[in-house]
This record gives structure tokens, C-alpha cells and sequence, in this order.
């Protein structure tokens, strides 16, 4: 019996940390990214968390700093102020590496991380949709 709460205390700490971080982690729309590169906002950075696979495939975001790494990249990649709005994508709402890229950025003391979930494939639909 001990075990088994044991285990339960185990399980509901490990369920409370995973949400803690994907709490942390904001999403955020591929219109709203536009309206940011558009104001030329120089408190936002967009960060491409894809490989150089999917960046031939299909693009970058324009002005986006491309990380070496979505988990492994150095954090000097990222702006030295911790208060820049970091917008990570990767490929598309099924890829997870935007995640983990914007949750090392949180672990490093950044304050606002976000993902935009769509990734590169959404940004391509919006732009191709709107004629830019």
C-alpha cells in the first residue's frame, strides 16, 4: 500500500512539473507574428527551431534567427535581454521542437517565450492566402 502512494505522489509530482513548463510556454497566432514583424517590434526576436531540412522544404520566416539546435542550441544564439519576446516555430502544429526550444529559453531566465504552433506550414498558408 505504501507503494502504491508512493507511486501516486511520484506521478502527481511529474504531472504538476509538465504543466508547470507548458504553462510557461505561450502560444501565439501566425497573425499575431506578422503584426510583429511588421511593427519591427525590436523587443521581439523570432527564432526557427527546424532543421536545415525543413528550412529547404519550406522556408524561414523572414528576419527569424535560425537556432543550430532546437534543444541543443547555445543560448548565446538567443538576444542577451532576458525580456525580449522570443517567438519559437518549427515545421507545423505536430512538431514539438518549437516547445523544447522555447522551454530551454525559460530555463536559461528568459521571461516570455512563445510558440507559434502553425510553425512554417502555417505561416505559408496565411502568406500564400493573403496574396503577400
Amino acid at each position: 500500500m505504501k507503494r502504491f502512494f508512493n507511486a501516486l505522489i511520484f506521478a502527481g509530482l511529474l504531472f504538476a512539473g509538465f504543466t508547470y513548463a507548458t504553462e510557461a510556454v505561450k502560444e501565439i497566432s501566425v497573425k499575431e507574428v506578422q503584426q510583429f514583424i511588421d511593427s519591427k517590434a525590436a523587443t521581439v526576436a523570432i527564432l526557427d527551431a527546424n532543421n536545415e531540412n525543413a528550412r529547404t522544404d519550406a522556408g524561414v520566416v523572414p528576419g527569424a534567427i535560425l537556432l543550430t539546435s532546437y534543444n541543443k542550441y547555445a543560448i548565446s544564439e538567443l538576444p542577451k535581454d532576458k525580456n525580449t519576446t522570443l517567438v519559437f516555430y518549427c515545421y507545423n502544429s505536430y512538431c514539438q521542437a518549437s516547445h523544447a526550444a522555447a522551454e530551454r529559453a525559460i530555463e536559461a531566465g528568459y521571461k516570455d517565450a512563445r510558440v507559434m504552433k502553425a510553425g512554417i506550414v502555417g505561416w505559408n498558408k496565411l502568406i500564400n492566402k493573403a496574396g503577400v
